[in-house]
C-alpha cells in the first residue's frame, strides 16, 4: 500500500472541501437564479432561440415543455369578423400575451416558420394571436390594419388564459409599423404592455421616396439602396393603385409589373396624379421623390400619414423595443433608427434599437463569420430576453 506524506493528505482534504463548499455555492447561486423572475425569463430566452435558429441542431426546449394548443379563432371588428391563429401553453393560469402581425405578402398560416414561431413563443409561455389581412395577403398594405389590430388586441385581452396588465403587440416589416400606429390608439395606448417592431418604417413617405429613388438616407448623409424583390413587387402596386382612373392603373401595371411598355400618346394623356406617378416609378433622385411626394394631393398624403407612426408617436406610452437588419432590401434601417430617434425626443425612456447583420430582412438566415455569429446571437438573446421579461 502506498503510503502519502501527511502534509500531502492534509493538502488534499483541504482542497476537498473547498471544492465541496463552491459546488455548493454554484448549485445554491443556480437555484435562486432560477426562482427569480428574471433568472426564469434567463432559462426561457436561452432555450427559445434555438427553435428559431434554422442552423441550430438541437432544440431542447422541445424536450422540457409540452405541445403548445393552436386553434383558428374569429374575433370581432367593427363591421363583421376577423380570422386569426391562437397558440398558447397547455397549462392553467393566465400568461403574457402579444397579438403578432406578420405585415404584408407574410407566410401563410400553416407554413412552417410561422407555425414555428407560434409554437416557440408559446412555449416560451406566451399567449400569441397571429391576425390576417386578405389584402396584405395580396400583396397591398390595408388601411384598415391599425383598427383590426387593436380590435384583435381588446379581443385576447378579454381571454381567461391573457393576463391584461402582459398584454402586447408586436410585428415585421410593414406589419411592425402597423403594429406602432396601433399601439398609439387612445382606446388601448395605456393598456399595451409592450411592442416589438422588427424591420418597420417609420414614415410610409420616407420609404416611398427612398424606394423611388433607390436612396437610403438618415441626418443629412445618402446612400445608394437597392429594393430587393419583396419591396419591387409592392411598390409599384402601391403607387398604381393610389390612382382613381382604372385605364391609368391598367397602363402603369402594364409598363411597370408586367415588362409593356407606355406609348408617348398615352404618357400624354395622363392626370396630374398619372404623371406623379409615372414619374415615381422610373429613376429619379431623392429630392426629386421627395417633391413629387409632397405634390400627391391631400386625401392621398393623409392616407399614407394615417400608416406612419410619424404622425401619433407622442401617443405611445409602452416601452418599444425595435429590431432591424443592417443591410435590409425591403425597409431601410434608416427607417428604425429614425423611429427610435423620435421616441427618444419624445421622452420615451423604454426604447431598445438592435440592429443585426444575421438576419435577411426578418429571417436569421444570413450566412455571417463565427465571431460575428456569436457577437449576433448575444444580441438577439439580450433583445429576446427584454421581450420575454415584459410579458412574464
Amino acid at each position: 500500500m502506498m503510503n502519502v506524506r501527511p502534509e500531502l493528505g492534509a493538502s488534499c482534504r483541504l482542497l476537498e472541501k473547498r471544492a465541496v463548499r463552491a459546488t455548493l455555492v454554484v448549485v445554491l447561486l443556480a437555484a435562486a437564479f432560477a426562482f427569480t423572475r428574471q433568472g426564469r425569463v434567463a432559462v426561457k430566452t436561452a432555450l427559445f432561440l434555438p427553435q428559431i435558429l434554422p442552423s441550430a441542431p438541437l432544440r431542447p426546449m422541445e424536450w422540457l415543455t409540452s405541445q403548445p394548443l393552436h386553434v383558428r379563432v374569429s374575433h370581432p371588428l367593427g363591421s363583421g369578423q376577423g380570422a386569426a391563429d391562437l397558440y398558447r401553453p397547455p397549462s392553467g393560469g393566465r400568461r403574457g400575451a402579444v397579438v403578432l402581425f406578420l405585415g404584408v405578402a407574410p407566410a401563410g398560416p400553416d407554413d412552417p416558420r410561422v407555425v414555428g414561431l407560434g409554437e416557440a413563443l408559446a412555449r416560451a409561455g406566451m399567449v400569441v394571436m397571429i391576425p390576417w389581412s386578405e389584402r396584405m395577403m395580396a400583396w397591398r398594405i390595408d388601411p384598415e390594419a391599425p383598427e383590426h389590430l387593436v380590435a384583435a388586441f381588446q379581443y385576447l385581452r378579454q381571454q381567461e388564459f391573457v393576463d391584461p396588465g402582459r398584454a402586447g403587440l408586436g410585428g415585421f416589416c410593414v406589419g411592425a409599423s402597423l403594429a406602432v400606429v396601433a399601439a398609439a390608439d387612445p382606446r388601448i395606448n395605456d393598456q399595451v404592455a409592450f411592442v416589438n417592431a422588427f424591420g418597420g418604417y417609420y414614415d410610409l413617405r420616407d420609404l416611398l421616396a427612398a424606394m423611388a429613388s433607390g436612396t437610403r438616407f438618415y441626418n443629412g448623409s445618402q446612400e445608394p439602396w437597392t429594393p430587393g424583390p419583396l419591396a419591387s413587387e409592392i411598390f409599384p402596386r402601391q403607387i398604381i393603385e393610389m390612382l382613381p382612373d382604372p385605364d391609368e392603373q391598367a397602363l402603369l401595371q402594364r409598363a411597370f409589373l408586367e415588362g409593356g411598355q407606355a406609348a408617348p400618346d398615352e404618357l400624354q394623356g395622363l392626370s396630374s396624379l398619372g404623371w406623379t406617378a409615372y414619374r415615381l416609378l422610373e429613376d429619379v433622385t431623392l429630392e426629386e421623390a421627395q417633391g413629387l411626394i409632397a405634390e400627391l394631393p391631400r386625401e392621398i398624403a393623409e392616407a399614407l400619414a394615417a400608416l406612419s407612426p410619424s404622425q401619433v408617436i407622442g401617443q405611445v406610452h409602452a416601452p418599444v423595443l425595435i429590431m432591424h437588419d443592417r443591410q435590409d432590401d425591403a425597409v431601410p434601417s434608416e427607417e428604425s433608427r429614425r423611429l427610435a430617434d423620435a421616441l427618444h425626443e419624445g421622452g420615451q425612456a423604454q426604447v431598445h434599437l438592435t440592429e443585426f447583420t444575421l438576419f435577411q430582412h426578418v429571417e436569421p438566415i444570413r450566412h455571417v463569420g463565427l465571431l460575428t455569429y456569436v457577437r449576433e446571437i448575444a444580441k438577439l438573446y439580450r433583445h429576446m430576453y427584454r421581450i420575454l421579461l415584459a410579458a412574464t
